[in-house]
């Protein structure tokens, strides 16, 4: 099968069998972050990465994500993202490589098919009539690179549509304010995930923003989530060091599976 023909099965074949998604944050040039640390991910059962390109204005992320960026600010996004996924890429079994950016002006990956290769999904934080979002989910589309959407609360009419068009997955804000550890997960998500299936929403839908436990992976699940976005713990454990980003990722899987 192709890249191109894998790319169009976006990624409701992952839950088919029942398996909940795990996507989970992995700085781009972070050097905090080693590069190395992606082995853990694939080991740890991780489906999909969510590459996170950095932003001028990451004005929806908490001081973790907002400070790797700012990190990150002499890097060259595209040659470490390239390198990273080629590293996936010579696995039998690999992850999904997802691309979260904000729609920034003058974004580089608009018009670059190569980099466009590189991913199975793209997801783009601005607002739905944003010509730069529009813009480069329009490149993507071309290149047969899946749209993953975002849905900020409150959740809004414009947010459900584009959610409806999704093929890659549908990141629910689990909880108000900017992303980082929560104390629980609001059980109203629950009603949220139904009025968005309601809807017509048929691409997997995952709950982010304070998902820092394996207990509140479980939770997510119970809500009805089809998987789990984890963002901020993911990096704090990753820069303390493999051990205790392996024992992370480990119990992710273990609440979302059990």
């Amino acid at each position: 099968m192709s890249l191109i023909q894998q790319k169009n099965l976006g990624f409701l074949p992952l839950i088919l069998g029942g398996r909940p998604l795990l996507s989970v944050y992995f700085p781009i040039g972070d050097p905090k972050f080693p590069i190395q640390l992606i082995d853990l991910y694939v080991a740890c059962g991780v489906d999909v990465i969510e590459f996170g390109w950095p932003a001028l204005d990451p004005y929806l992320d908490g001081p973790d994500i907002r400070s790797s960026m700012d990190r990150a600010r002499d890097a060259d996004p595209k040659a470490y993202l390239k390198e990273i996924t080629q590293l996936l890429a010579r696995r039998a079994k690999r992850p999904k490589a997802l691309l979260m950016t904000y729609a920034e002006p003058m974004h580089p990956i608009l018009g670059d098919s190569e980099m466009m290769g590189y991913i199975d999904s793209i997801l783009v934080v601005g607002s739905p009539t944003y010509s730069v979002r529009r813009l480069i989910e329009k490149e993507s589309r071309k290149s047969c690179v899946a749209i993953s959407t975002f849905i900020e609360l409150p959740v809004m009419d414009a947010a459900i549509t584009e959610a409806c068009k999704a093929d890659g997955y549908v990141m629910l804000q689990a909880a108000h304010g900017l992303t980082g550890p929560r104390a629980s997960v609001d059980n109203d998500n629950k009603e949220r995930i139904s009025e968005l299936r309601s809807a017509g929403v048929t691409a997997p839908i995952l709950l982010g923003f304070g998902i820092s436990t394996g207990a509140q992976a479980k939770s997510a699940r119970l809500l009805g989530a089809d998987g789990v976005v984890v963002g901020s713990s993911a990096l704090r454990a990753g820069i303390q060091n493999e051990t205790v980003l392996q024992k992370f990722l480990e119990e992710l899987r273990s609440g979302l599976d059990g």
